[in-house]
């Protein structure tokens, strides 16, 4: 990261704008920024566009996709959920099915 992580994880906290260091923070988390939003497909960078600092991309990001607090993962379990029914599958295989999706969605929860 060529010694610019500081700013993804809120290290190099902001200046104030009449702060003799503004404008080098202010071109630091521009590269980070760009540096984030190039390395996402285009859809998905594209609901990043508008943060202001390279701290609130990650945070955002983080919050999205880590593997904790995952809402994306969270929300596919749940319509995993919703949408499986018995079938053609046996009690016991139908069972297995649906108590394996509740144990991965307690998974999420418990690391609240």
């Amino acid at each position: 990261g060529r010694g610019k992580i500081g700013y993804t994880i809120g290290k190099v906290q902001q200046p104030d704008v009449n702060d003799r260091t503004y404008e080098n923070w202010e071109l630091n988390n521009s590269i980070v920024m760009a540096w984030l939003i190039n390395s996402m497909e285009s859809h998905i960078s594209c609901i990043y566009l508008f943060l202001r600092t390279a701290k609130a991309i990650w945070d955002a990001v983080n919050k999205n996709y880590s593997d904790f607090e995952n809402a994306s993962q969270v929300f596919e379990i749940k319509n995993k959920l919703k949408d499986l029914y018995q079938g053609s599958m046996d009690i016991s295989e139908y069972f297995n099915e649906l108590q394996m999706l509740w144990q991965e969605l307690d998974l999420h929860y418990e690391a609240d």
